[in-house]
């Protein structure tokens, strides 16, 4: 049985510091594996790429200057 990763951890790195979207592919695959499945407080079952699709969907991570950043004011605080 997989352990689903909260979508929180991901977002974490981006708090952390602003990256290419391609950085943070890697770091997430480096950090979680390859075929990490991740969960936010609301829905489960994502893979690496509809967490992305998500996470951008609900604007919780913007795009500047070919920079993913977090977002704060979308995320929530628990």
């Amino acid at each position: 049985m997989t352990t689903a990763i909260h979508a929180h951890k991901v977002l974490n790195l981006l708090r952390e510091k602003p990256m290419s979207r391609d950085e943070l592919v890697s770091l997430v695959e480096e950090q979680f594996g390859k075929n990490a499945e991740f969960r936010t407080c609301s829905r489960e079952g994502f893979d690496l790429e509809a967490l992305l699709s998500f996470f951008i969907a609900k604007q919780k991570v913007i795009e500047q200057q070919g920079l993913w950043q977090l977002n704060i004011e979308r995320v929530c605080s628990h």
